[in-house]
């Protein structure tokens, strides 16, 4: 069992991921986190993450990721990141999705997983990202689950709804897991049912169970098995 689990967290905000890993286990080390806010003078967020954990100028870097992408060490264990989610918004006419101003940060995380190559990847997103961009719904979200397998990753994904788990908020997110070719889970999975995937051996399984909800009659004689399924949270 690996004693320690070297995080590199990317646009950490006031430092949610680090909150939660810290808080699950003691094996979580954050090792370089980066988080800036580009035509902002006044950073925020950064000076809210310094706050909590200090400020270590080697590790905590506030600085454009497409500038400093290449100071991230070469060997640890997790990438984690909750993305900028402006562009992704279908509610927004002019949102350009993965090809707006702050939706082509998503090129920065598949660099630095190619470059680095990380046994694991930890992404989110605001559901949207499903829908994104609203002139061809699913386009960016399919290229996001495409690059990572073209990189040799099992992906796995899932929408969670706060309010289904006992919080007051219905705030919805989309969380992306990528697992290495070469990890044991990543075997695992290779071959398994995505039903299989999804209720048992997967991810989020544990954590965020789900069953079936309602199942569907058989199609052309064909029984296409359950349709919809929803949290036991």
């Amino acid at each position: 069992m690996v004693s320690e689990i070297r995080v590199v967290e990317l646009f950490a905000g006031v430092g949610g991921f680090r909150v939660g890993l810290e808080s699950a286990s003691s094996r979580f080390h954050t090792i370089w986190v980066n988080q800036w806010e580009p035509g902002r003078k006044d950073q925020f967020a950064f000076a809210c993450y310094e706050r909590h954990y200090g400020n270590t100028a080697s590790v905590d870097i506030n600085e454009d990721i497409g500038k400093v992408k290449d100071e991230i060490p070469e060997d640890f264990d997790l990438l984690v990141g909750g993305f900028p989610c402006q562009d992704y918004s279908v509610a927004a006419t002019n949102a350009k999705g993965i090809e707006g101003k702050k939706g082509v940060l998503w090129w920065h995380i598949r660099d630095i997983v190619e470059s680095r190559r990380p046994m694991y990847v930890l992404l989110e997103n605001v559901d949207r990202l499903l829908k994104s961009p609203a002139s061809q719904r699913g386009r960016d979200f399919g290229i996001i689950l495409r690059c990572l397998s073209d990189l040799g990753y099992s992906v796995e994904w899932r929408v969670i709804n706060a309010a289904d788990y006992g919080f007051v908020q219905k705030r919805r997110r989309v969380f992306i897991f990528a697992s290495r070719n070469d990890t044991v889970h990543y075997r695992d999975l290779e071959g398994a049912e995505p039903e299989w995937k999804l209720v048992e051996g997967g991810f989020f399984s544990r954590q965020f169970p789900v069953k079936p909800d309602k199942v569907a009659k058989k199609v052309n004689g064909f029984d296409i098995g359950p349709c919809r399924y929803r949290t036991l949270g």
